[in-house]
């Protein structure tokens, strides 16, 4: 950009914002910038003289028209914000609930990126043929479901007449006829003289049986409906399946049930209700009405709720066995598909200033007219965040608006942006469109099928330990230089002493990384990091360390670099929508630390938009984990290496438990809290204290026969795999013998089955709890790495 013999309060508006102007490519001319500052200072919002939002019900969707003439780069409008949040805040920014409402009514299904025909076997279509009689209609022998949709026919008689002729003939579509106006006459009539008939335009008959609810579950497949593979979800949405004479065997005839929505199923009498009862029995999350949401929630308060749903988890996502659980008011619909959709349309900025930058990014929604503008890939108009900054730097009275101006010669036509400026299929552009298309996903499941067929088939045979001698250091005159005040607070070995020249030190102990030419350039020193160790103590190297040795293991969750495997995340998350299975995934930045801009969500949407907000991990949810006091936990093990050939690693006795404020839930309203989902608590937040011994205790108590020393066991097992992993991944590291390395690491404990997961590692943590509740600590691990000591509180894994 280049602004040149700028004067007066120009130039301060340009200096205040030039960094700004630049990123978002702001047009180089002088005439505009004096547009943007006038308008920016005068709050002038004068796009409506421009352009009007025309509401395509047809098409379904917003269109932003222009309505005079505009040259490229010519003019400069302000867009106001309707809705400004950080992503913690979500739950609680979402108040004008009706002007969202209206502002996404579109969005709640996607465009597709190409028309696919869905192909229904053993279906014919005699849909808006203006027919009046049946007469003349001959289905094929294999037909088990005909639809007359939007035709004239009005005799009950010769629809009942025509079945009985077609008794293989097994769901029917009357809806749009004469004789489908009075439903239930029609159900009624149908279900006594026609036996065989289960489903009645929308409606299970009473004499409807497992097939048909195999075939509205599998969106009318019949092939699907004929197969007795094992289901996990039902789908009665709308059925009327109260109605059926044998709904007390659904259980039975599927009995992995797990998932069922019976939204639009009302419970009209007490014969109704214990019908609805008799589904539960497995059920772990129920869609249904707030009507019904409430009889359940009446039932908790009753104590009776367990012996109904014992295993029920979430009701219309929501926990109602929650402490903080209130009974949804009318609007929560409308909340929830505000949530689901918001992504949709939003976009985001992070504050940078010249000290740091914002740890989690600014999400805002623009006002109606900057909402109604759609996407294409040839845009003919740039809108972009501006934060206009009036006394030159971020305080309170900086505001955030879009700007928009055109980018092509506009005439009287709709305008467009890209939703995805600056991304290219190197980011993965096709993939990433999904938010707002149905991209085909066959491609995307046969690829991550692939994946998970080579890492199922990747075996490794552990390797024998060698035996040979470990280098040590004597126990005599050692000058150790760090720049860890803890260290030289409480290193007392009687041989051991300070320095602050790196020449004469014979241990060089920082809490940086040192960089690979001061490791070569001080190769006769012991030192406290090896070369190629950020394979385990890097995030996003992490998950390929593991699996390029052992392919998948039951310690790590499946994890994926967004960067640079998105397809093959899209084709996790999509098998497990299509599997019905808990979606639940936690999205990291792999250079933070502390939890910090971290999201917990089950929307894809909000997963693909927040690549935009920098490099990002996705790692599946731990969604029931070990609780202790009801609430969420993890713990950190201080992890020393000593050696990798031989292999010689040890657990700190001592390690630490940090908790959650809140008690643990899926619940979908909590997803952004930090308190409930996140357990670092060290920095602003309320910290809960629980000691080891404490936390023993009451594991031993809480999880019987379950013991901890049992859970260490498994815990051990963990870290011997993962060190494995690491040697064969990093062979070169055998090479420094003089080397050693102190990790942090991080896990959770999964209550299916007691089994430890590896949340992370990190490299030199900070120990100032260990020296405050065991003040040898750095006595115990500098004569075990350094010394050869070994000691009670440095457990060995290798033997």
């Amino acid at each position: 950009m280049n602004f040149q013999n700028l004067t007066g309060e120009l130039e301060v508006f340009y200096n205040n914002h030039g960094v700004q102007l630049a990123g978002i490519n702001f047009p180089p001319k002088v005439e505009l910038l004096e547009q943007l500052k006038t308008k920016l200072e005068n709050k002038i919002y004068d796009a409506g003289e421009y352009f009007k939002i025309v509401d395509d019900q047809e098409q379904e969707s917003y269109v932003l028209q222009c309505t005079k003439p505009l040259k490229a780069f010519e003019k400069v409008f302000l867009i106001d914000h309707a809705l400004s949040f950080r992503y913690t805040e979500l739950h609680t920014a979402i108040k004008q609930v009706d002007r969202l409402k209206n502002i996404l009514k579109y969005w709640n299904k996607k465009q597709p990126l190409f028309k696919i025909d869905k192909v229904y076997y053993h279906t014919e279509d005699f849909d808006e043929m203006a027919l009046e009689t049946l007469k003349d209609v001959k289905p094929k022998e294999d037909t088990l479901a005909i639809s007359f949709f939007g035709n004239n026919i009005n005799s009950i008689d010769e629809v009942i007449h025509f079945l009985n002729n077609y008794k293989q003939i097994k769901a029917i579509w009357l809806n749009g006829n004469p004789v489908a106006e009075n439903k239930e006459q029609l159900l009624l009539s149908i279900e006594e003289q026609c036996p065989q008939i289960e489903l009645v335009d929308l409606s299970f008959t009473s004499n409807a049986t497992e097939w048909v609810i195999r075939y509205v579950t599998a969106d009318f497949d019949t092939k699907k409906a004929n197969s007795q593979e094992p289901l996990n979800y039902l789908n009665l949405s709308g059925r009327n399946v109260l109605r059926l004479k044998s709904v007390k065997q659904i259980s039975n005839w599927f009995p992995t049930l797990r998932v069922l929505d019976i939204k639009n199923t009302k419970l009209n009498d007490l014969e109704e209700v214990n019908a609805f009862f008799s589904l539960l029995p497995n059920v772990e999350y129920l869609t249904c009405d707030l009507e019904v949401e409430d009889v359940l929630y009446e039932l908790h308060k009753t104590n009776k709720l367990n012996a109904v749903a014992p295993h029920l988890r979430l009701v219309n996502q929501r926990d109602i066995r929650y402490e903080s659980y209130t009974p949804a008011k009318e609007e929560h619909n409308d909340i929830q598909l505000i949530k689901q959709n918001l992504f949709k349309l939003t976009g985001n900025y992070r504050l940078l200033t010249s000290d740091q930058m914002d740890e989690s990014a600014v999400w805002y929604l623009m006002d109606e007219l900057g909402s109604s503008i759609q996407h294409s890939d040839t845009p003919n108009v740039s809108v972009v965040p501006f934060l206009y900054l009036p006394n030159g730097k971020i305080d309170d009275d900086a505001v955030a608006y879009s700007i928009l101006f055109p980018i092509k010669d506009i005439h009287e036509q709709p305008i467009f942006r890209d939703y995805l400026p600056g991304v290219d299929e190197a980011k993965f552009r096709s993939y990433r469109l999904n938010v707002w298309f149905d991209i085909p996903y066959d491609f995307i499941l046969n690829g991550y099928n692939e994946y998970k067929k080579k890492l199922h088939n990747l075996k490794i045979v552990e390797p024998q330990i060698i035996s040979k001698p470990i280098e040590y250091l004597p126990k005599e005159n050692i000058k150790v230089i760090t720049d860890l005040e803890m260290v030289t607070k409480n290193l007392t070995l009687p041989y051991v002493s300070f320095t602050l020249d790196i020449d004469e030190a014979n241990l060089v102990f920082f809490s940086a990384g040192v960089h690979d030419d001061i490791n070569q350039k001080y190769a006769d020193k012991f030192i406290n990091q090896y070369p190629h160790e950020y394979a385990i103590i890097s995030k996003e190297k992490l998950a390929n360390t593991i699996q390029s040795t052992y392919g998948e293991v039951p310690w790590l969750q499946e994890t994926f670099n967004l960067q640079t495997q998105l397809p093959l995340f899209m084709g996790a998350y999509k098998t497990r929508e299509l599997q019905h299975l808990n979606n639940l995934w936690i999205i990291k930045p792999p250079n933070m630390a502390r939890s910090m801009d971290m999201v917990v969500t089950n929307n894809l949407d909000v997963v693909l938009r927040l690549i935009e907000t920098g490099p990002k991990l996705a790692q599946k949810y731990i969604e029931r984990p070990l609780k202790l006091r009801n609430r969420k936990f993890d713990l950190r093990f201080i992890v020393a290496l000593k050696s990798i050939e031989p292999l010689s690693v040890y657990l700190y006795k001592t390690f630490w438990i940090r908790i959650s404020n809140n008690p643990y839930t899926e619940d979908v309203n909590t997803l952004s809290i930090y308190e409930t989902h996140f357990t670092v608590m060290n920095y602003g937040h309320k910290l809960t204290q629980i000691f080891m011994h404490e936390f023993i205790e009451e594991f031993n108590k809480e999880y019987y026969p379950h013991t901890w020393e049992k859970q260490y066991e498994s815990i051990q097992h963990m870290v011997r795999q993962l060190f494995i992993a690491l040697r064969t991944h990093q062979p070169d590291m055998a090479n420094y013998t003089k080397n050693r390395s102190v990790y942090g690491m991080d896990l959770m404990i999964d209550s299916n089955g007691f089994q430890p997961k590896l949340l992370e590692m990190t490299f030199s943590p900070d120990c100032t709890r260990a020296c405050k509740y065991t003040p040898t600590f750095y006595n115990d691990l500098f004569e075990c790495l350094f010394f050869g000591v070994e000691n009670q509180n440095m457990i060995q894994i290798f033997n």
